[in-house]
């Protein structure tokens, strides 16, 4: 401010000197009128030199003026170009900060639908687990408890499962003899499958479709045996029964045989 004033001053007092030299003139110009004189170069060329350097001095106040106020725009420009600059820094690290966090949750969503997965699958496992310890436990009720058992070579049951592929199955076979167990059964056990194949009906014997060798048919067994394997139907084949049919070797055992809905026995 006090520069501003100080460049006022200079411009006014060459305002001041151009006024006199004016009026200088002026007088010289009215006196001329009334008097000749000779005329005088040197005092000419000495206005002249005033008056440029006049204008040279007011030309050169002012752009310096306006340097100034220039160079005092530029600063301000300068300070809030830095305080739009920290600002943005500022904002980029909450946003870098916001991200972290949303990755963290993300993750953490993650695990928890995971862990809730592995809880999930672990209940229907113990489930599973669980139905098949009260399906044995009622199978030795009725070897310990024959009561309601007809005695001798008995097919307990015949249990389906499905497997990953659609036509995959496993199967599971309970046999037993009850109360006539002083002797070794021994046999064989054919499982057919009854049903459509293309619209037409057809027989499937389990020994030819399941994925272990036949010999586990074989019977060979004094209380229970179990009899499990995979099979995979044809494609195309619908099926309908399971006919569970036990031949024992020798005499002293007769053949029985038993049929399952398949709706009944799959699970």
């Amino acid at each position: 401010m006090v520069l501003r004033g100080w460049y006022l001053l200079e411009i006014q007092e060459v305002f001041v000197s151009m006024a006199l030299i004016w009026k200088k003139g002026r007088q010289f110009y009215m006196a001329s009128q009334l008097i000749i004189k000779s005329p005088q170069p040197r005092k000419t060329a000495m206005i002249i030199l005033l008056t440029v350097i006049a204008f040279v001095g007011v030309g050169y106040g002012m752009y310096y003026y306006g340097h100034n106020s220039s160079g005092f725009d530029y600063e301000a420009i300068k300070i809030s170009r830095s305080n739009m600059q920290q600002q943005l820094y500022e904002i980029e690290k909450e946003n870098s900060k916001l991200r972290e966090r949303n990755a963290v949750l993300e993750q953490a969503s993650i695990i928890d639908k995971k862990a809730q997965n592995d809880v999930n699958g672990s209940i229907k496992r113990l489930q599973d687990e669980v139905l098949e310890l009260k399906e044995q436990v009622a199978f030795y009720r009725g070897i310990v408890s024959p009561a309601q058992t007809a005695s001798g070579l008995n097919i307990t049951s015949f249990k389906l499962n499905k497997l990953g592929d659609v036509s995959g199955y496993h199967f599971r076979l309970v046999l037993t003899q009850i109360k006539q167990n002083n002797q070794i059964i021994r046999g064989k056990a054919n499982i057919l499958i009854d049903g459509l194949q293309n619209g037409e009906p057809k027989q499937l014997n389990i020994s030819d479709i399941m994925g272990k060798a036949k010999d586990d048919m074989n019977l060979q067994f004094k209380y229970f045996q179990t009899i499990e394997g995979d099979m995979v139907l044809p494609e195309g084949f619908v099926p309908s029964s399971v006919l569970v049919d036990i031949k024992p070797s020798g005499s002293s055992q007769n053949s029985i045989s038993r049929i399952f809905n398949w709706t009944d026995i799959i699970s």
